[in-house]
């Protein structure tokens, strides 16, 4: 941790994730929210697939480890992306943001539940710290929609509930290849209810919205993997988790560049509160 030289892949990887949020609101002015989800995975997995075997880091799949990865394919990539794409399509690029950078919140708590964790004093005004400032923001003069942060924060909730089941796995595959294989059991899924919903809400592929699939394929989900993957090989994942404000502070730039968002004092004040309450959550887990 010495070498300052470690913290470049770290600093790219949540500004990848920081600006997929973003390049999703301008992919969704023309491709619905379960489409965008599919192409961009149709992407994904042949991106993760090439990363792989340049790494050398692909192991035969156990068959007692298929329910697990399915699991984690249909609660995770299926439920818990789709869900969130819905409530990007609602919200502003840095709320979504900010909303999504909540994981270190929430897996500590079900992680109590289900690992028997202890989950500490500490741990539990983390969360409720943070939940204030989601209250701060969500209240912002009727200006977040209240349904769209619902979306983001079941999103959430779901892939943190996903992470705690792919601890399970931690160990027996690289975690590029549990992407990659959860992926590929959540395509017939997202691809039937892409199918469904392309019946009633139109479909435009515009040069912009290929370009920004693309961009969330290769760049924000194998680049981002990649790079974060790297980060921890290098330095402890407590410490890499302390990053995550990041992910919603470029956002909020980009979304004042790109989109030309508003950033309200009300927003600063919530998003302060909300990123106090991940650093305390992550540092709280590496004392323990």
């Amino acid at each position: 941790m010495n070498n300052r030289r470690h913290l470049i892949p770290l600093f790219g990887t949540f500004v990848l994730w920081g600006s997929l949020y973003i390049v999703a609101k301008v992919a969704l002015k023309t491709i619905p929210p379960v489409t965008l989800l599919l192409m961009r995975y149709l992407v994904s997995v042949p991106a993760l697939y090439v990363v792989l075997r340049l790494r050398k880091a692909l192991k035969p799949l156990r068959r007692e480890d298929l329910p697990t990865i399915a699991f984690i394919g249909f609660l995770g990539y299926f439920c818990s992306f789709c869900l969130q794409n819905m409530g990007v399509n609602r919200l502003s690029g840095s709320v979504s943001s900010l909303l999504g950078a909540m994981n270190p919140i929430f897996i500590p708590v079900l992680a109590s539940l289900f690992l028997r964790e202890k989950l500490t004093v500490a741990k539990i005004a983390c969360v409720a710290v943070s939940m204030v400032g989601v209250v701060i923001i969500v209240g912002a003069d009727g200006q977040v929609d209240p349904y769209g942060a619902a979306l983001m924060l079941t999103s959430v909730f779901l892939w943190s509930a996903t992470s705690i089941v792919i601890r399970r796995t931690s160990g027996r595959y690289d975690p590029m290849q549990v992407a990659m294989m959860a992926l590929i059991c959540a395509l017939p899924f997202t691809g039937i209810s892409a199918l469904i919903e392309l019946r009633t809400q139109p479909c435009t592929l515009t040069t912009q919205g290929l370009l920004a699939v693309l961009y969330m394929g290769l760049l924000c989900t194998a680049g981002a993997h990649s790079l974060w993957n790297l980060s921890l090989s290098l330095m402890d994942a407590s410490f890499c988790s302390m990053f995550y404000p990041l992910q919603p502070l470029v956002s909020s730039v980009l979304g004042v560049l790109v989109l030309g968002e508003a950033i309200s004092v009300r927003f600063v004040a919530g998003g302060a509160i909300i990123c106090c309450g991940i650093v305390a959550a992550v540092l709280s887990g590496k004392k323990a």
